[in-house]
């Protein structure tokens, strides 16, 4: 949803097998996303913070199981 970004916060309800890059850019600097990240059975929930230089902050947590993410044309 590039036309109402950048957010503060973004919440993926769908397990991803990486970050991906386009929820990223919509991320404001000091904006956070959750999110749980891992192919298989089980994912681990992580917390993503865009720093204000643009960099990244990765925090993991526990180990959670979610649906895949599903990949469209847009992607």
């Amino acid at each position: 949803m590039p036309t109402y970004g950048p957010f503060d916060r973004v919440i993926i309800t769908a397990a991803a097998p990486e970050i991906p890059q386009k929820l990223i850019e919509q991320l404001k600097p000091g904006g956070m996303m959750v999110i749980p990240l891992g192919a298989g059975d089980l994912q681990q929930m992580m917390r993503i913070t865009k720093l204000e230089n643009g960099s990244l902050k990765e925090e993991v947590f526990d180990y959670f199981s979610f649906v895949p993410m599903i990949y469209g044309k847009n992607n």
